[in-house]
């Protein structure tokens, strides 16, 4: 079982997802019988590899499980994966999975290049349940930022069909405009609020950790401290736009782009992390090393 276990990779239930999502590309062009149960059998193999996967790495893990970037996002990846399932088996004709699942793909290739070591502020064990705290914030904001910016999509889909008139494709029902409505509303503000609250426990810990002197801490001019602040104060300032105008006519397709800017956004929060290093993605920023010239002679 152990072997069995260690042998899962990522390509494993990158793989399944990969022709899930074929599956449901597919239904655009063909009807056919059994693809439903295809698609819903690799999406569920997809994510019982992916669980054990992860599982391995947790139990596995010599100091704090599942703590560093690449897990997050694997962790992502995984939640959206599972919403994916849910959301296909309770609504089979919606199409859920063309939003999805690239979404999922990119995360996991995204965790590939991201730092595999743990978070400093996960290191100390006085410190560790705050700490996780803050990770599930961080859960919490970005999937609500990829669910605002999939319903808004759907949603801009949606009252461009309805404004040309067009039929419903055959096999595929979009929820309604008013459903989908509520749904970028409250996701945009959730993405919101938890994307800020995350950043002032993420501050809280931090300024903990400096107080009593631990080398875990991450150095006020960080560039994770201006990362984070600067996609806080677009979320808070997306969703305040989106709440000033829900009434109005046109509120709901603003709110609709707000919610497709606010992933592009949090795509670009994803590359400057991956670019610039930082002490809080478990990688040390060590200082140049000055070389002094050599003196000959006594």
């Amino acid at each position: 079982m152990t072997a069995f276990l260690s042998g899962i990779s990522v390509v494993c239930f990158a793989a399944s997802y990969a022709v899930a999502l074929g599956c449901e590309a597919s239904r655009l062009l063909f009807r056919s019988g059994v693809r439903g149960m295809v698609m819903v059998g690799f999406a569920a193999a997809g994510l019982i590899a992916h669980t054990l996967y992860l599982g391995w790495r947790a139990a596995s893990e010599s100091a704090v499980p599942l703590s560093s970037p690449a897990d997050l996002y694997l962790l992502l990846a995984w939640l959206l994966a599972a919403g994916y399932l849910w959301l296909t088996l309770s609504n089979p004709r919606t199409p859920v999975g063309l939003f999805l699942l690239p979404i999922v793909l990119a995360l996991v290739g995204v965790a590939a290049f991201a730092p595999d070591v743990p978070s400093p502020l996960l290191r100390d064990s006085t410190s560790r349940l705050w700490g996780w705290f803050h990770a599930a914030l961080h859960l919490v904001w970005t999937a609500a930022v990829v669910l605002a910016a999939v319903t808004g999509l759907m949603w801009l889909i949606q009252a461009g069909r309805l404004a040309r008139k067009e039929p419903p494709l055959r096999g595929f029902r979009m929820p309604s405009l008013e459903r989908l409505a509520v749904l970028m509303h409250r996701a945009l503000a959730v993405a919101a609020w938890a994307a800020a609250a995350a950043f002032v426990s993420g501050i809280v810990l931090n300024a903990i950790q400096a107080r009593r002197g631990a080398a875990e801490s991450v150095p006020w001019t960080d560039s994770v401290i201006f990362r984070m602040a600067i996609i806080v104060a677009w979320l808070v300032v997306a969703d305040g736009v989106a709440l000033a105008l829900r009434r109005r006519p046109r509120g709901d397709r603003v709110t609709a782009w707000l919610g497709i800017v606010s992933l592009v956004a949090m795509a670009g929060w994803i590359a400057w992390g991956l670019a610039i290093p930082s002490r809080h993605g478990g990688v040390a920023v060590s200082p140049p090393v000055v070389t002094l010239p050599r003196e000959d002679g006594p």
